[in-house]
This record gives C-alpha cells, structure tokens and sequence, in this order.
C-alpha cells in the first residue's frame, strides 16, 4: 500500500510505503512501514514514532531526534551524520543499522543491547557509557569512535576496521575480536607490534 495524499498532523499510519517526502507527516505515528530514498533534512521526525519501520536510502543527517520512538526500526544503506540518539526516546529504543553512514552520531549513556551495526561507518561516533552488551559491529568501520565506561561484554567486533579503545575503562568480557584487532587495544602502550 503506498501513501498517495498528504492527511493531517497527528495520525496514525500502518503498513505503508512512503517515497515521497511530503507524504511524511510529522509528529505521528508509523507502524510497519517503509521509507525508501526520502531526504528528511528540511522536516522535523522529533516526536514521531517509528514501530518495526524500514527507512532505505534515506537521508535523515543532523535531524532532531528529540523524544522520538524508535522501536524496532531497520535503516538501510541510510545517511545519519551527527544524529543524536540519546536524544530519543529511551523506552524500546532498538534499531538495526545496515550498511549506513553514522559518522559522528551520538549514543551517549544509551543502552543498545537490542542494536546491532552491519558494516557501518561509525567515524567520530559517541560510545560513552553504553550497555552494548551482545551488540554486533560487524564489519564497521570504527575510526575515532570514542569508547569509554562502556560495557561491550559478549559484544561482536569481528571484522572491524580502525577499533582503538582502552580494555581498562571499558568492559570486555567475552567480546569476539580478531589478532589484526589487537594492536587498537593496546595503543596507549605505544608498542611496536610485528605481524
């Protein structure tokens, strides 16, 4: 079913495809519905609620994410440059991020236990003081994201690129890395490490 007409504020939506962004209507509710190439950088999604959506190709950078719902949402191939999740609303919050552009986000104090990141660009990103407990970054890029008093137990970082974090401030119990991941860990040591 595709969204054809623009309804007013403060509906509820269901089992939609939206491709076009004047049918987006803010401060609503969307439930099971997918969102595929639309720029979101000149609406507010602030408020919204996003139940099991899909957003593909989309565009949502520096939007305001503030007490937004995002419950089981999945972003594919997505921009979401300088996000701030920490911002949106805390109860449910669980999302799948595919093959997206996170660079310089932030999910600062945030728990992302029911998250997971796929081969991600997560440059710059803000880690601090997360529960990423089991949390899968597979294949991520990692360059300067800032990791600390944060719980990455049981945490999946296999094939990740440019990790650097400090094992004493952050917890990583039963974390899967791989040897090439290795020298990221032990940097402040500043040794020369062979392979």
């Amino acid at each position: 079913q595709t969204l054809s007409c623009r309804p007013r504020m403060n509906q509820d939506f269901y089992d939609l495809d939206i491709t076009t962004i004047e049918d987006f209507q803010e401060k609503s509710s969307y439930e099971a519905c997918r969102f595929i190439g639309l720029d979101f950088t000149a609406v507010k999604v602030s408020q919204s609620k996003f139940l099991d959506c899909t957003f593909e190709e989309c565009n949502l950078s520096n939007c305001s994410l503030v007490d937004t719902v995002l419950n089981g949402v999945s972003f594919y191939n997505c921009k979401l440059l300088g996000l701030h999740f920490e911002y949106a609303n805390a109860f449910g919050f669980s999302c799948q991020f595919v093959h997206c552009l996170l660079k310089h986000a932030s999910f600062y104090q945030m728990n992302l236990q029911n998250c997971k990141f796929l081969n991600c660009d997560l440059e710059g990103v803000e880690f601090t003081e997360v529960k990423a407990m089991g949390v899968s970054f597979e294949g991520s890029h990692l360059l300067s994201a800032h990791f600390e008093r944060s719980d990455l137990s049981r945490a999946d970082l296999t094939g990740v690129t440019e990790l650097t974090l400090d094992p004493e401030f952050n917890s990583m119990k039963g974390a899967k890395i791989q040897f090439a991941q290795l020298p990221g860990l032990l940097v402040k040591y500043g040794l020369n490490i062979q392979h």
